[in-house]
């Protein structure tokens, strides 16, 4: 993952799917409340609640403004965006003018999911700690790994349909939220997931890193806690050497930035261009999409067999390749 940086810190009823079952051990530490999850779904595919999709509101802000110039051309690429992000965050989409999402399956969204829906009790009580830490002014910290606990996903469908182990057993080596009042004065969450199963040499397992800071202020220990949302940012990698990654500033400048290009080892250590793919047409390697909703506006920056390290590759560009003027879609200000 060459793109996230991952912020420095110190120190499932009818939302999931029918029929799921779930476990997790009793007890939990004082200081750090992390204990064993286990949950088994009937399956990882989500097609209720779209407004708790990670990417619902960018893929209605992506649609052109009907009364922009060259509206039809805006429209292709803005297909050609939509088809991108389904790519790495397994989307589908309805038959409405424009597109909507209609389900995902990754497990970024799935864990963002269980965790909204208040469905584990284990991360009910790791945002209670937070809130008890916040009230208290006192630093605190949830953290699997450092009570060496684990965070396991089943797919109930795909293990009784016999697919590959990646697809129905889904583990989260890192799931923790941190309250650091005495330097950024921030709640951050950090979630990872790494593919199961056996992989080929010299390839890049897949993997994904969800990084969230919250005001402290607007925290809770119950729901999504979209009001307290003040930066996102994260990387899918999926098979083949390519990667997405994004940052989504809340506070002050409100924008969306995505990176689609390829690993560091699919870019030779960042020597060379990364796996071509066509988007709108074009061979490129090197994609960036930047929404600016207070515009609102999206800028597209294109490159092809750049070096990471060059000027002329698309995250390094000072200037878009492609602008256009955006529909008004109110989920952003």
């Amino acid at each position: 993952m060459r793109h996230a940086r991952v912020f420095a810190v110190a120190t499932l009823s009818a939302l999931v799917a029918a029929g799921c079952q779930m476990e997790s051990s009793s007890g939990s530490s004082t200081l750090n409340p992390a204990t064993d999850v286990n949950v088994t779904f009937s399956s990882f595919e989500l097609n209720q609640q779209p407004e708790t999709f990670l990417f619902t509101d960018l893929i209605l802000a992506i649609e052109p403004n009907a009364n922009a110039p060259e509206a039809s051309e805006a429209r292709q690429q803005a297909a050609a965006i939509r088809a991108e992000i389904a790519r790495f965050a397994g989307l589908s989409y309805n038959q409405e003018s424009p597109p909507r999402i209609s389900s995902v399956r990754n497990p970024l969204d799935l864990i963002h999911r269980v965790i909204g829906a208040n469905e584990i009790q284990n991360f009910t009580e790791a945002r209670q700690y937070m809130v008890q830490r916040i009230q208290a002014g006192e630093a605190g910290e949830y953290n699997n790994r450092t009570n060496q606990v684990s965070i396991r996903f089943t797919d109930l469908k795909a293990f009784e349909e016999g697919k590959a182990l990646q697809d129905y057993e889904w583990k989260y080596p890192i799931a923790k939220w941190v309250y650091t009042p005495d330097s950024s004065n921030r709640v951050t969450r950090v979630l990872t997931w790494v593919a199961s199963g056996s992989f080929a040499d010299n390839t890049t397992r897949p993997s994904a890193t969800l990084a969230t800071q919250f005001a402290p202020e607007s925290f809770r220990a119950s729901g999504y806690n979209e009001l307290g949302q003040l930066y996102t940012e994260g990387t899918l990698v999926i098979e083949g050497e390519r990667e997405m990654s994004f940052a989504r500033q809340y506070e002050g400048l409100n924008s969306d930035t995505l990176i689609i290009d390829g690993t560091k080892l699919g870019t030779a250590n960042d020597t060379a261009g990364g796996p071509v793919f066509e988007f709108n047409n074009q061979a490129v390697d090197c994609l960036k999409i930047e929404m600016d909703y207070s515009a609102p506006e999206l800028r597209i920056f294109r490159s092809l067999d750049e070096p990471p390290t060059s000027p002329d590759y698309c995250s390094k560009k000072a200037a878009p390749d492609t602008r256009y003027a955006t529909r008004v879609t109110g989920l952003r200000k």
